[in-house]
């Protein structure tokens, strides 16, 4: 690599200084036609020649700034210490005749990037300071390529080490400037830079997927520690303790007997003292539809099987009866059929909705009816006004005449629990699969 910044800078404005000593102005088309304009103009004695040699200043001043400026920007890749400095020289390049001598700022901008790590450590490596003269000097391309060689490439020893020959083949035998030299050299290293970059994205990754993997195997150990637990627990007494069938009275057997899904569920939670139980299959099926149909929908007259057979829109409710079930011909669903979570968990009430979409059309009622005398009741400081929606006012603005806004459950799911899901959560807990023929 090259040893330093400053010393890059020098040989570039040396270079430019040999290159473009005759040709500066090649590419300033626009230059180059006011300059034909001036020369008319001279010839018709309009101005003077020496207004003619000033603007010819003015202008070369300018490119030499702007190749200035350009080298020094690639330079600066390698050394940003000092770089507010440096920038703040840029400017002043920038401007035509500030200082009237850009060739002095660009000296003050290399001393800038000598006194920097790269500068300092050249010096401390005992980097000649007249290099510019030496390539001026030198008669021949060989002697150039020698100054250029020991100043730039060689190393402590004497040899040139090989991730610095290719570069020093570019000047030497390829006729590239130490301009193209340093571009490829920075250009190198942005490659390199994205190599490590796309590494370390490829490390992260791999770190990300081994913490997933750990997670998922601290999930799985998880999940065997709660199924080993759940097996040594003790089966509830009232599972032995069974009360009699609800048809002939017998005794039932523990190991196989019918149930009142919803009767479990409420007396498990403590809602009802007992569950409604059947011997055999055969009670099951005479006494069931009978007791089930006594598990009416909390709604009462305003369930929406009987107001309006057509459930709202969002809204999912089967098409069943105004009972839970009462043997006919379709049973809703144990998805179909909710308890309210409120009253299943806290109050102890058995509220009991035919469907998801009739416990959203009737929850205001049962909230006021039901949720806030028994909350006064029990002394239970409850606030669920964020989960509320209400509805807008009437155009006449008169409500409905009881002086209370109509509102809604924001999500009325959220307030009530399926019988399947509470079904499942039972036998999981019980580890025992509940057997009815009716729900």
């Amino acid at each position: 690599m090259l040893r330093n910044s400053s010393r890059s800078f020098q040989v570039s404005l040396h270079q430019q200084q040999q290159r473009h000593q005759q040709e500066w102005f090649t590419s300033r088309r626009a230059f180059l036609s006011e300059f034909d304009s001036l020369i008319d103009s001279a010839k018709e004695y309009q101005i003077p020649p020496q207004t003619i040699d000033d603007r010819v200043r003015e202008e070369r001043s300018r490119w030499y700034a702007e190749r200035v400026r350009g080298s020094l920007l690639r330079l600066m890749v390698e050394d940003p210490s000092g770089r507010e400095e440096v920038f703040e020289k840029l400017e002043d390049l920038s401007i035509p005749n500030a200082g009237g001598d850009p060739i002095g700022l660009a000296m003050e901008i290399a001393q800038f990037l000598s006194k920097g790590p790269l500068g300092s450590s050249a010096a401390e490596q005992g980097v000649a300071k007249d290099l510019p003269e030496r390539l001026a000097t030198a008669n021949t391309d060989a002697g150039k390529a020698e100054a250029l060689k020991e100043e730039f490439f060689k190393a402590d020893d004497g040899t040139v080490p090989e991730d610095h020959q290719k570069y020093l083949d570019m000047l030497l035998y390829q006729g590239s400037s130490m301009e193209q030299v340093v571009d490829r050299i920075l250009e190198e290293r942005q490659a390199a830079t994205g190599a490590r970059d796309q590494t370390n994205k490829l490390n992260q990754r791999l770190d990300e997927l081994r913490r997933a993997r750990a997670a998922h195997e601290a999930q799985k150990t998880r999940k065997a520690q709660r199924r080993e637990s759940l097996a040594q627990q003790k089966v509830p007494d009232e599972l032995y303790e069974l009360p009699a069938c609800a048809v002939c009275g017998n005794t039932t057997n523990p190991g196989d007997f019918f149930c009142c899904s919803i009767c479990t569920i409420l007396a498990s939670s403590g809602v009802q003292e007992k569950q409604t139980v059947f011997c055999s299959e055969t009670c099951d099926k005479e006494g069931h539809p009978a007791h089930i149909a006594t598990h009416t929908c909390s709604s009462g007259l305003f369930c929406t099987q009987q107001q309006h057979p057509q459930p709202r829109p969002g809204t999912t409710a089967h098409g069943s009866d105004k009972y839970i079930t009462d043997g006919g011909t379709s049973a809703p669903s144990q998805n179909d059929i909710r308890f309210c979570t409120e009253c299943l968990t806290t109050l102890k009430q058995a509220s009991i909705w035919c469907s998801l979409a009739c416990a959203d059309a009737n929850f205001q009622t049962h909230r006021e009816q039901v949720h806030i005398p028994a909350r006064n009741r029990l002394g239970l400081a409850v606030n669920d006004e964020q989960q509320l929606e209400y509805l807008p006012l009437p155009d006449n603005n008169t409500g409905d005449g009881s002086g209370s806004r109509k509102y809604r459950a924001k999500d009325v799911g959220g307030f009530t629990t399926s019988l399947g899901e509470a079904v499942q959560e039972w036998e999981e807990q019980n580890r025992v699969r509940l057997q009815s023929a009716a729900v």
